[in-house]
């Protein structure tokens, strides 16, 4: 899974509002097509197409994989991939008029891009090559839409589950991995090892929890779309918030700052979780790849994400999320970036490129194919995917400013620089203007 430094956040808003201010200038022409309906630049002979993608390491070379494919079967359209997973430069060569062909990107950037005009609707060649958008899990199709347009082609699906590891909780007397939340905060305290003056060892479970997960847990909403109202003050999403303060405040910024600092690479030997650092993490669909090639004796397993005891309807919550395929404005030939992308989000290439992270297809057809027989974890994560409570965060035009400015309050709440309601209140009276 490609993942987002988020410390981008800030400066991917001030790009795209200069996406927005260069597109109510562009000419009518095969360089700044804006809808694919039109003609393009000629497509016949040898074309060169640059393809950023945000993966790196091992999955890239498994995306080169795919693309040297396309390659061997299509001599007059070269594509040259290039591991890039700064956003920063995809809106910078955008604005600048010499975007990549194609481009890899995250459902939530979709609508804030497209309705912006960083990205370049797909309807028209949709329609005209006949693409079969039923064939999408539709909450993964949602994130790529929005007003009528598809602006991205999503390639894979992601939400997150419990990883336990089975020896250090059975040292600690547990059989099995907590189901509730009392027994997830009881669990964190007895597995968190302290030792020299109190020095954090060992921990049951990061602190800094991924709040829109637990959101869910907790019944929780950040937009009511009738009233036109963010609403990062909803009862779930401070029920989240001091969930994650409670387990925090156990260690404090200091010492988990201190311990953080010795810990290794995530996607390494090294990674926290597999060294026996953490006793549990929540993480990802590709994480038991990860495992089989960097820790494969390591004896763990795979659990829902706990539940709100006084909630039980509420069994199985999460966050889901998607990577997603697409063609940034200004292309030179966006005929041939289509071709491309259509092709590799077929489901032949879509079930390769997916199995081989250990992710989860977007396309109804594949969920069930013999490909992923092999791909540790996908038969939990499948099951997973089904539950009525995993839900995305608003796909709106402001939801990066609005991820961001939650993300940045909700860091200072954990560390004690501001209250929860203070910080909430931030968010809303920051936010809530850009609904308009």
């Amino acid at each position: 899974m490609q993942r987002k430094p988020w410390i981008w956040g800030l400066v991917l808003i001030l790009m795209i509002s200069i996406v927005a201010g260069c597109t109510g200038k562009e000419t009518q022409n095969a360089n700044n097509q804006t809808d694919g309906s039109k003609g393009s630049e000629s497509t016949k002979g040898s074309v060169e197409l640059n393809f950023w993608y945000g993966w790196t390491g091992p999955e890239a070379a498994a995306l080169e994989k795919i693309i040297a494919k396309w390659n061997a079967a299509n001599p007059d359209i070269k594509v040259k991939g290039l591991s890039q997973s700064d956003y920063q430069k995809q809106l910078t060569a955008i604005t600048g008029g010499n975007p990549p062909d194609i481009a890899s990107n995250f459902g939530q950037d979709v609508v804030p891009w497209g309705e912006r005009g960083a990205m370049m609707p797909l309807d028209d060649y949709i329609k005209k090559d006949g693409v079969d958008l039923k064939d999408y899990i539709k909450a993964a199709l949602s994130t790529s839409q929005a007003n009528g347009k598809t602006y991205a082609i999503p390639i894979a699906m992601h939400t997150t589950m419990l990883f336990y590891n089975k020896d250090v909780l059975a040292k600690a007397g547990f059989n099995g991995p907590p189901e509730t939340i009392s027994q997830l905060k009881e669990y964190i305290t007895k597995l968190s090892i302290k030792e020299n003056g109190g020095r954090l060892q060992q921990l049951g479970l990061w602190p800094g929890v991924d709040a829109y997960t637990f959101t869910n847990a907790f019944g929780g909403s950040y937009y009511d779309a009738n009233a036109k109202q963010i609403t990062p003050d909803n009862a779930g999403v401070k029920s989240a918030i001091q969930l994650a303060k409670g387990i925090w405040d156990q260690f404090g910024s200091e010492e988990l700052d201190r311990f953080s600092s010795g810990l290794g690479q995530y996607m390494s030997a090294q990674n926290p979780f597999f060294t026996g650092k953490y006793a549990m993490t929540i993480d990802g669909e590709w994480l038991p790849t990860f495992i089989k090639q960097f820790a494969p004796n390591l004896n763990y397993g795979i659990a829902p994400i706990p539940y709100d005891d006084n909630n039980p309807s509420l069994k199985n919550p999460g966050n889901v999320t998607t990577s997603v395929f697409y063609i940034p404005k200004g292309v030179k030939n966006p005929d041939a970036s289509w071709k491309f992308l259509k092709w590799i989000t077929e489901p032949e290439q879509m079930g390769e490129f997916t199995a081989a992270l250990g992710n989860l297809p977007t396309r109804t057809s594949l969920l069930n194919n013999a490909i992923y027989a092999d791909v540790p974890g996908f038969k939990e994560f499948l099951a997973y995917s089904q539950s009525p409570n995993l839900h995305s965060f608003p796909a709106t035009s402001f939801a990066n400013e609005y991820m961001t400015e939650f993300t940045d309050q909700y860091n200072a709440i954990l560390r004690g620089k501001i209250g929860i309601d203070e910080g909430l209140k931030k968010v809303k009276d920051k936010i809530q203007p850009l609904v308009k």
